[in-house]
């Protein structure tokens, strides 16, 4: 009768190890998939063919700012994954006026860079955004966020703004190649900083090019944005020449 019960202990003490065993893995995974769920991948990526984007826009035109980025959002649903509207969607969370697809994603570790698209924007239509960290979307070209007050006490900045006084921050093209990445510098303890370059002009997108300001986004060893920095200003005649 003893052994019998001591048998029936140890039936039961194993019984409840598998138990706890199989409830831990399937914690780890539904943990794991809940993450993977979370993070924006190459299936976000939508590269539309022209006619597409002609047709969305013709089926928008009419319609105001924000009516025509939920429209465009809905309409892209019939020629984009369900990722790819996914983060149309989140990217319009962010309160841009402009609505954005996502063309390209480019790994840079921790945190990566995600191109996009802005088929309604008459003047910005490349951009970058960083990705996969905590929150899940950075947008780079959201001027607003930028500590411009520590940019405007910046010696080099002084000296343009005394001969330009209109000289102002502006998104541009040209500084948001999709085949390039912004330079990423270690921080201490395993966090990343993307330096993210901005032109500067006097007041109007076309004016020439005078320069560019530099700011550094943060991220910890985890993913979490930490702030935008102020790094450096570059005047055009210190600017490496482009062919």
């Amino acid at each position: 009768m003893k052994k019998m019960m001591r048998f029936t202990k140890i039936n039961l003490a194993a019984t409840l190890a598998v138990i706890t065993a199989v409830s831990y893995v399937t914690f780890v995974e539904v943990k794991a998939s809940q993450e993977t769920d979370d993070r924006v991948s190459a299936d976000a990526v939508w590269n539309p063919a022209g006619e597409d984007i002609n047709e969305i826009s013709q089926l928008c035109e009419t319609a105001q700012v924000a009516d025509h980025n939920e429209c465009f959002i809905d309409e892209m649903g019939e020629y984009a994954s369900s990722p790819a509207v996914a983060f149309t969607e989140s990217l319009a969370g962010l309160g841009q006026a402009r609505v954005g697809y996502l063309t390209g994603l480019r790994e840079a570790g921790g945190v990566d860079i995600g191109y996009v698209a802005y088929p309604s924007s008459p003047d910005f239509r490349r951009g970058w955004v960083m990705v996969n960290g905590i929150p899940a979307i950075v947008d780079a070209d959201d001027l607003n966020r930028l500590p411009q007050s520590e940019m405007e006490r910046d010696p080099q900045f002084a000296a343009l703004r005394a001969k330009h006084p209109q000289i102002r921050l502006w998104n541009d093209d040209n500084d948001r190649k999709p085949d390039v990445l912004p330079q990423e510098e270690p921080l201490p303890e395993g966090g990343q900083r993307f330096i993210i370059d901005y032109s500067l002009k006097d007041n109007c997108r076309t004016c020439t090019l005078l320069g560019h300001a530099s700011f550094g986004f943060d991220f910890d060893p985890a993913g979490k944005f930490l702030g935008i920095k102020f790094v450096k200003v570059s005047t055009a005649n210190t600017l490496p020449q482009t062919k």
